[in-house]
């Protein structure tokens, strides 16, 4: 009779499995071909893969999370993880993509009407208006993951306030935000970041922020409306609403934290 290697618990012969914590009876020494195996099983795996994770959260959007709160936890890849794995992507992507506005080139102060050098006075408020969304840009760069961190506890919390009386505790709240801003963090880093970099958007206007927060608008319009679930007309306007509260939240959240940052 042998004992289960992870909880000491008595195995029988034929037992494959411990009973008691479920790991494999029979375990042979850790190789290269092992880790690559478990690794490539916990994104892949039918079940519960990131890939069909993002496939969920692409076209059936807010019911993955109304689904997991419901009980449906082996259905999913966990929130937590999937959260964790995006803010770190989002630190790797902002290392590797450069800043365009560190150093201002000279094309960068020049009329993009007339095509003539800017006043002295402008083309010295340009750069040091450059410099500095470069420092913040650098910031959120190296912090992004400890900023979303926060953030999802912060909106959750809000909207758990706004329906106190709702379906809803404030941990799947905090269950939803968490695929939510992974997924919209994760279409940041990976998609519209890079995007903006390979045309050479001047990363000091502000139409591509514009842009975004009409994205986030209404990808968490939609998720919300799936995942309260109340599909009637007075469901959209609150889905739209509570999406609009949302980003008004995270941007007075990104614009303290640049205050403050600005300030030090």
């Amino acid at each position: 009779m042998n004992n289960c290697l992870n909880c000491n618990l008595p195995l029988s012969a034929g037992q494959n499995f411990c009973p008691n914590c479920g790991q494999k009876a029979a375990l042979k020494r850790l190789n290269l071909h092992d880790i690559w195996h478990d690794v490539v099983h916990y994104f892949t795996h039918a079940d519960k893969g990131i890939f069909q994770l993002l496939k969920a959260l692409v076209t059936e959007t807010g019911t993955v999370a109304r689904e997991f709160v419901s009980g449906k936890r082996k259905k999913y890849f966990p929130p937590l993880n999937f959260f964790l794995i995006v803010a770190a992507l989002y630190v790797f992507m902002g290392s590797v993509i450069p800043n365009k506005s560190v150093r201002p080139s000279k094309q960068n102060v020049v009329n993009a009407y007339q095509k003539e050098p800017i006043p002295k006075e402008s083309a010295s408020g340009y750069s040091a208006a450059a410099t500095r969304q470069a420092n913040v840009g650098r910031f959120f760069n190296k912090y992004a993951n400890f900023v979303a961190m926060f953030a999802a506890p912060y909106i959750s919390l809000i909207i758990w306030l706004i329906l106190l009386r709702g379906p809803y505790n404030f941990t799947e709240h905090l269950v939803a935000n968490l695929y939510l801003i992974g997924f919209t963090n994760l279409v940041r880093c990976m998609l519209w970041t890079p995007l903006l970099a390979l045309l050479h958007v001047d990363p000091t206007i502000k139409w591509p922020i514009y842009a975004f927060a009409v994205f986030e608008i209404l990808y968490r319009a939609i998720f919300y409306y799936r995942f309260m679930g109340k599909f009637n007309t007075t469901g959209k306007m609150q889905a739209l609403g509570l999406a609009v509260l949302s980003v008004i939240a995270w941007w007075v959240l990104i614009s303290a934290i640049i205050f403050v940052y600005m300030m030090i």
